[in-house]
């Protein structure tokens, strides 16, 4: 189209000017759009390798530590599903095999999860996803086994089943290596010194940083587990978790699976159990 009094190079000229303009500012808004152009160029891409039970991926992390990192999860994996009963049962192979992302530091961690400074790992169930990052003390000995158990406890009971938080956080510290027995002593103390928490009371923290002192709640949510897996054994602790799966109340599972007369029974059993034994 001509616009009159204007010849048609003049035209042409605009046009191009115009064309020119746009273009960069489209190059402008992707300069700056969060996880587009620049940024997606220069991210490194995930290196993958397998095994029995995992995928894990990786960006340029040195190969000595993947392959330690297979050994211990598949290590954990076996001691895991033997230790609370769960042994027949296959869960993770092939298609259905559990998936870690390692992040070469804290930083990228964080940015990607969007997770607190504090947080070495982030877990989702549905989707057997573990993320976390290399250089953290206490990784192999601790955050792994405990976030595994996490995820193997609840695809044996069910997702949506609900627990009082100490249930769940018992059976995944219950697993724990290197920070396992500080919990158990500290279980002691506190029962010796009668400053621990009741275990109806235990039962209804939803939030351990708010509600009380992380470190008590955890150490007795252990304690109460060691008990039942040492005390009963796995074939009990293995018929509570069936009963949990077919969805009946976790106190009428406790008591029926264990052969508790009360939960003032079960209370009295685990604090003798933990003050004979640590």
């Amino acid at each position: 189209m001509v616009i009159p009094g204007e010849s048609r190079t003049e035209n042409q000229r605009k046009a191009v000017a115009f064309i020119n303009s746009i273009f960069s500012l489209v190059i402008l808004i992707l300069s700056f759009s969060p996880g587009i152009a620049q940024a997606e160029i220069t991210k490194p891409s995930w290196q993958i390798n397998k095994s029995q039970h995992f995928i894990i991926y990786h960006q340029n992390v040195q190969p000595a530590l993947v392959d330690d990192l297979i050994s211990k999860a598949e290590f954990y994996y076996n001691s895991i599903v033997d230790d609370l009963g769960y042994r027949r049962f296959d869960f993770w192979n092939w298609e259905n095999r559990a998936k870690i992302y390692l992040y070469r530091n804290a930083g990228e961690f964080q940015r990607e999860t969007q997770n607190s400074s504090w947080a070495g790992a982030v877990v989702s169930v549905n989707s057997r996803v573990i993320k976390t990052y290399v250089g953290q003390s206490g990784f192999f000995d601790s955050i792994l086994p405990h976030e595994m158990t996490h995820i193997i406890f609840r695809e044996f009971i069910g997702k949506n089943i609900q627990l009082p938080l100490w249930i769940d956080e018992g059976v995944a510290s219950s697993q724990e290596q290197s920070s396992l027995n500080l919990r158990l002593q500290k279980a002691k103390e506190l029962i010796k010194q009668n400053k621990h928490v009741g275990l109806d009371a235990l039962s209804g923290v939803a939030k351990p940083d708010e509600n009380m002192e992380p470190g008590v709640f955890y150490s007795e949510a252990a304690s109460v587990i060691v008990f039942l897996l040492s005390e009963k054994g796995k074939e009990d602790f293995l018929g509570f978790s069936r009963l949990l799966r077919d969805g009946v109340y976790w106190k009428k599972a406790l008591l029926k699976s264990f052969n508790f007369i009360s939960f003032q029974d079960f209370e009295a059993e685990w604090k003798n159990f933990v003050l004979q034994q640590y």
